[in-house]
């Protein structure tokens, strides 16, 4: 029996996804200990249910997903809101240490799906889908290269072992990312530190504040962000006209910056802040929810032993490397180790599941707002640049061989 729900039903059910989150981790305790967002509780519960209907053959689900790439467009759009030009001074050497970070991961990643690719004798490119094709890029970059890994140089089953990959990874990138953070926080005697932050307003960013809500701004605040989308779009166009192409979400965020610092600077209007970013916030959680609670788990199935073997290493992999390397390389403070999360759920997942992450994690810990900058900020805009340079390169490389 195939179960299909319609625009608004898929919706209704993602918010229950949420709520059925946050009531597991209510009771299961380890849930909230590890900083589990409750969209990858909800979501994993329902896509493991899903996965059930499926391989007993009494159902299946066909959802329709068309605005979950419209709530991570307004979430990105809002996390462009946040980015003051004046603070860029103050966070730009976090931005060059992340970008160091990230693209010594994407290196990394590539090696071990390239040499565990040598070691089971398979296409050097099914390496490459096992890489950062996958892990730090997602089902777009994996989406966008593996046809051409099959096309140009005869790499059959690129694309489904790449979108499997992808979904292992935003699978496993929303679960490991708080474990290695709290491991940090407790091994580098962080927690003190973290909770002076907590009864310190000036260093709380505006969605980690209880602040008050005001009905007009919220609607000024939506209307900026649509409007920001809008032109947002139209630069993506442009962008890919002359042959740059970066995610669609992209151009909203950059407007987001523009607007903001305009408004900063002139003086001419105002940019509600803590209702701009409420949007955000909600728009975050639902885009994790419908993403993951439309996997198709039963595709890791297909996942032949090398891959299995491949994947768990990159796992690994990202927590060793960021416990003794990444927390190192980006300040060996508390801000790095909630970058550490956030980049952990990205690097094997989607940038929206790092920062699900990072929530969950100052929820429990305490404010970041130069994680909350960066990781997002700085991660959104080079992630896809460095990676598609990288896998480039390396295809050229190793696909004729």
């Amino acid at each position: 029996m195939v179960i299909r729900l319609d625009i608004i039903q898929t919706l209704a059910v993602a918010v229950i996804v949420l709520f059925v989150g946050g009531f597991v981790k209510k009771y299961v305790k380890i849930l909230e200990k590890l900083c589990i967002p409750d969209p990858v509780v909800g979501g994993l519960l329902f896509s493991l249910f899903t996965l059930i209907g499926h391989s007993s053959g009494l159902m299946m689900f066909e959802l329709d997903t068309t605005l979950q790439n419209v709530f991570m467009t307004v979430f990105f759009t809002a996390v462009g809101f946040s980015c003051d030009v004046r603070v860029l001074f103050k966070y730009g050497e976090r931005a060059l240490r992340f970008t160091v970070l990230l693209t010594l991961l994407v290196i990394f990643q590539n090696a071990i799906g390239l040499g565990l690719a040598k070691v089971f004798d398979i296409h050097y490119l099914l390496g490459l889908c096992t890489g950062s094709a996958s892990m730090t890029g997602g089902h777009g970059t994996a989406g966008s290269f593996a046809p051409m890994f099959e096309s140009l140089y005869g790499c059959n089953g690129a694309l489904l072992v790449g979108m499997a990959a992808a979904t292992f990874g935003l699978v496993s990138g929303g679960l490991v990312g708080g474990p290695v953070g709290n491991f940090l926080v407790r091994r580098h005697g962080l927690a003190e530190g973290a909770a002076k932050r907590r009864e310190d307003p000036t260093q709380a960013a505006a969605h980690e504040q209880d602040l008050p809500l005001n009905a007009r701004n919220m609607m000024l605040g939506a209307k900026q962000i649509i409007i920001c989308m809008g032109i947002g779009t139209l630069i993506y166009l442009a962008l890919k006209l002359v042959g740059i192409t970066f995610p669609s979400y992209v151009g909203g965020m950059v407007m987001g910056v523009v607007l903001r610092n305009i408004s900063v600077y002139t003086k001419k209007f105002e940019t509600p802040l803590p209702e701009i970013d409420c949007i955000g916030n909600i728009s975050l959680s639902m885009f994790v929810s419908m993403a993951l609670m439309s996997l198709k788990l039963w595709e890791l199935k297909s996942l032949a032993l090398p891959m299995v073997v491949t994947l768990t290493a990159q796992v690994i992999f990202i927590v060793f490397f960021m416990i003794f390397v990444g927390y190192y390389i980006l300040g060996k403070d508390y801000d790095a180790a909630v970058m550490v999360t956030g980049f952990c759920g990205f690097g094997l997942g989607a940038m929206p599941n790092g920062v699900s992450n990072m929530q969950a994690f100052t929820k429990k810990w305490g404010p970041s707002p130069t994680a909350f900058f960066v990781v997002p900020g700085v991660g959104s805009v080079i992630i896809d640049v460095v990676n598609a340079l990288i896998l480039t390169m390396l295809m050229n490389i190793f696909g004729p061989m």
